[in-house]
């Protein structure tokens, strides 16, 4: 639009100027060439000169791309060399996803050739190396790339995976306060700070790591008050074993309230508060923790906090208990042998028959012993303590490895992973049982 109006406005100029110039026949100019005299209209004279000017400024323009036109080739052939290094580029970052490490060298090696050593061609040739199992030339190009101040960062998270891998984590703690004084903040970064916290029982760092995650919204805060509540739970079971009960249950208290559901927590908050002498909620605790999965230790925070002074204040308690969590197996167990130590011989039969054989069989037999010898002998000759009971102690188990734990951790000392320990399912392998007393 604004070429029309100037071409518009360029004619428009034009015509008049020649009006102006037809309306004016007089206007002539007179000079002598080489002893001739000329005579010529200002009008002939003035488009004359204009076309001259239009002349000079094609041949200049003609004179001048001539001049530039090695410096274009060169800068087209700079243009085609790196669009045909992103193109190997590209192609290479395409085969390590593929997980095609030939191909991913190969493409690295021309990326390097066209581009020369920019951060992509590096940390490309870097992860090619990886791929193709050749660490120690993946950590030479790691090495280069933290001299230079831009592919620094990078360079340094390539050592951190190695070191990762290799599980130095001294190396990986060094090299983490390096990255930090370029990039305090990135994400990678505190994910990393979370997991070796974890792995080293560093739990207050880990935590940091998720509250700066979490505050940055680089963490949604569903998972953020999981790894916190794994946190707490973990520091609880720590200040138990040291027999630091006020700082258990704080530990636990702050674990239950980022997740409600960590049973663990739960049973230890109960646990603490027992050992507090605060048995209201101790008791409180245990109904929460059974209504949530019945557990040997639950059952035994709640009975000795309510300290049954006989075999009918243990029946009531045991019927308060099951009461959160009735249907449940660990529920039918106590009902039965709470019957068989009351000597209720009718209930004792029915609650026993009720009880399904290929969960924790080898506790089920036993309480069909107990039943025999009650209905042969008419007395108990195996019984639990007023505060105790027969339940199975099921063992804490990785989800990942495996691996059984003599108690609950935030992290598998076994395989690494976290939040992986856990309660197994009850059609596992019968677990240990309580010895009666």
């Amino acid at each position: 639009m604004v070429r029309f109006i100037l071409f518009a406005t360029l004619i428009a100029v034009s015509v008049l100027v020649a009006y102006v110039f037809s309306q004016n026949p007089d206007w002539n100019a007179a000079f002598e060439v080489f002893g001739y005299r000329l005579t010529l209209h200002l009008g002939f004279l003035f488009f004359g000169l204009v076309i001259l000017l239009w002349l000079f400024g094609w041949l200049y323009f003609g004179v001048r791309r001539t001049l530039a036109m090695p410096s274009e080739m060169a800068k087209n052939a700079r243009i085609s060399r790196q669009n045909r290094g992103y193109k190997a580029l590209t192609h290479g970052l395409v085969a390590l996803a593929a997980g095609d490490p030939d191909e991913a060298d190969k493409q690295a090696r021309r990326a390097n050739k066209l581009l020369e050593e920019t951060p992509a061609t590096l940390l490309l040739t870097a992860q090619a190396a990886q791929l193709n199992g050749d660490e120690e030339s993946a950590a030479k190009y790691f090495d280069e790339m933290t001299k230079n101040d831009d592919t620094a960062f990078l360079g340094l998270r390539g050592k951190i995976m190695q070191a990762l891998a290799r599980g130095d984590r001294k190396e990986v703690q060094q090299l983490l306060e390096q990255a930090r004084k370029i990039k305090p903040n990135a994400p990678w970064i505190l994910e990393t700070e979370y997991e070796m916290g974890m792995q080293t029982g560093e739990l207050e760092g880990a935590q940091r790591a998720v509250k700066r995650l979490a505050s940055r919204r680089l963490l949604p805060s569903s998972v953020a008050r999981n790894r916190l509540a794994l946190t707490e739970a973990d520091l609880a079971f720590q200040a138990a074993e040291k027999g630091a009960w006020r700082q258990a249950v704080d530990h636990a208290q702050r674990a239950i309230s980022d997740e409600p559901t960590l049973i663990p927590a739960r049973s230890l908050a109960a646990r603490a508060h027992l050992e507090l002498g605060n048995l209201r909620k101790a008791k409180e605790q245990a109904v929460e923790a059974w209504r949530l999965r019945p557990t040997a230790g639950a059952a035994t925070t709640y009975l000795r906090a309510c300290k049954p002074r006989d075999i009918a204040a243990k029946r009531t308690a045991v019927a308060e208990l099951i009461q959160a969590n009735p249907n449940a197996l660990f529920s039918q167990y106590l009902r039965a042998e709470a019957a068989i130590e009351s000597g209720d011989i009718a209930i004792a039969q029915d609650a026993v028959g009720d009880l399904p054989e290929t969960s924790a069989a080898v506790g089920v037999n036993a309480l069909k012993l107990r039943m025999e010898a009650l209905k042969s002998g008419g007395e108990d000759r195996s019984p639990s303590p007023l505060d105790g009971h027969s339940l199975p102690i099921e063992p804490q188990v990785c989800s990942n490895c495996g691996a059984e734990h003599t108690r609950w951790r935030a992290v598998c000392t076994d395989c690494g992973s976290s939040g992986s320990i856990g309660l197994p399912t009850r059609a596992a392998q019968a677990p240990k049982m309580l010895p009666p007393a």
